[in-house]
């Protein structure tokens, strides 16, 4: 009685085991189904992605990029997908069964429902900003031009900000108004707009005093520091009491814009050295034009001069600069001068494409835009010629006036503290100039200290002393060379 009780058992244990097996051996080709769909749904996202980063640029250009080299993988494992999808209809046929179709219907739907809730979550998470409709990781394709001009119009009427500080100059693009006081307090300007430690002060065009003059953008003004905490003041006081330094440093300004405020308003006073200094980002903004299209978290209304190289001598283009309210009075963005010659001008982010119906599909574009036509001048290489140039008619320039040129790099990036070369001093070290590079001196202080709290762009006042403390025997030793008759490629340090 109990082997007969076992044998039942253990033909119902063999019997559930066989059913087990014929139904994973039922749902294995429906697994492998949907993973192949799946990986060629992906595949074929991912070709189309690839190819729409390669924008206008060759098929040979492509094939060479990483875009092409995601495409060509992601092609060999549509292949594979296709494969695995041809098998499963071919064994479906022959067996009359209807779980292909059922699967690839689900597999549809899955992926419409995706699709729609994609697209939901998309438009419900979208704001207006200054560029058209913003969505997480940025301005949506395509920005409105409409838009822009409005918001910055806006602006120039309220005239707020760091725009009570700053004014027009039909040379610089702008520059810092006479006897001014930011809406902080933080920053204030002699009657020549020369940073100054309050209102009122006038600093006289003769002195008995070594005067040094300082050109370059807000790293060399001590942006988000007080005046007595700026390397500017800390030098005067390191070098001592026979020492007077002003500080022509504005905000925004590129190498090209504190060349050309050499030119115009430092030259006059005479100084025995003239300072430029500058970080990476400085060599970026010389090869734009309109600083609200460079970045949509300034609130920037100005555009400047872009110089170009002609027969191997700087050209001034944009000059004067269109002034805000003739910039932002152009119906369309295509009526903005020189747009050829701004590096931050993308025409694909203006330009209105049949998918921007899609808000799930303009995020994909923004998300992975596309690399566009490659313009020479904007280059890196141009970038580097340029810059260099004028760098070097910088330095020839004062020395003709008479007064000692130095030329200082200013590190703003972890990859340029942690020792690697960006685009700041490759122009530096194919200009073939002379130049004191401040990193060795800035790494001294810790990184949480380097940088002033909120923003965490412009130096610390602890950075600032640093600075003016590597500088000052640098200035001793230039002033006791005097002027060298041929500079030299090398990093003082």
């Amino acid at each position: 009685m109990n082997n007969t009780a076992d044998q039942e058992l253990h033909t119902g244990c063999q019997q559930s085991l066989t059913r087990a097996d014929n139904k994973v051996t039922k749902e294995r080709p429906l697994l492998l189904l949907l993973i192949s769909l799946f990986l060629g749904e992906v595949s074929i996202l991912v070709m189309v992605i690839a190819m729409y980063m390669n924008g206008h640029r060759s098929m040979t250009m492509f094939l060479s990029s990483q875009p092409g080299r995601v495409f060509l993988a992601a092609a060999g494992t549509l292949g594979l997908a296709a494969g695995g999808i041809i098998h499963q209809y071919v064994a479906n046929h022959r067996t009359n069964s209807r779980n292909f179709a059922l699967t690839l219907g689900m597999n549809l739907f899955m992926i419409l429902l995706i699709v729609l809730s994609g697209e939901m979550v998309v438009r419900l998470g979208t704001n207006s900003s200054k560029e058209g409709e913003r969505w997480r990781w940025g301005v949506l394709m395509p920005k409105v031009w409409e838009q822009v001009a409005s918001t910055y119009g806006q602006l120039v009427d309220r005239a707020t900000g760091r725009l009570t500080y700053m004014v027009y100059d039909d040379l610089m693009g702008w520059t810092i108004g006479p006897n001014r006081r930011n809406v902080s307090g933080l920053y204030y300007s002699s009657w020549e707009g020369i940073r100054a430690p309050r209102e009122g002060v006038s600093y006289a065009k003769s002195t008995e005093k070594t005067r040094i003059a300082l050109v370059g953008d807000s790293y060399t003004f001590a942006e988000d520091v007080a005046f007595e905490d700026s390397w500017g003041y800390q030098l005067e006081k390191e070098l001592g009491a026979d020492f007077e330094v002003l500080n022509f440093g504005v905000g925004g300004y590129g190498v090209d814009q504190a060349y050309l405020r050499y030119e115009k308003e430092v030259r006059q006073w005479n100084p025995t050295v003239v300072i430029l200094g500058f970080p990476s980002s400085n060599v970026e903004r010389t090869m734009i034009l309109y600083h609200p299209l460079s970045s949509e978290w300034w609130d920037f209304p100005f555009s400047k001069p872009r110089f170009i190289l002609r027969d191997g001598k700087l050209q001034p283009l944009n000059v004067p600069p269109l002034p805000p309210q003739d910039l932002f009075s152009r119906r369309s963005i295509e009526e903005v001068p020189f747009l050829e010659y701004d590096r931050s001008y993308k025409p694909a982010e203006w330009q209105p494409n049949v998918l921007h119906w899609s808000y799930l599909a303009r995020a994909v574009m923004t998300l992975f835009p596309p690399g566009g036509i490659d313009r020479p001048e904007v280059s890196d290489a141009t970038l580097i010629s340029v810059n260099g140039a004028i760098l070097r008619t910088f330095v020839q320039t004062v020395r003709a006036a008479g007064s000692i040129p130095i030329v200082q790099f200013f590190p703003q990036s972890k990859e340029e503290f942690a020792g690697e070369t960006q685009l700041g001093l490759k122009v530096l070290q194919e200009a073939g100039i002379d130049y004191t590079d401040l990193t060795p001196c800035l790494k001294s202080i810790t990184p949480t200290d380097r940088f002033a709290p909120k923003y965490y762009t412009h130096y610390s006042a602890q950075s600032n002393a640093r600075v003016a403390q590597c500088l000052a025997p640098v200035v001793r030793e230039a002033l006791t060379m005097s002027l060298p008759a041929v500079p030299q490629r090398s990093s003082r340090k």
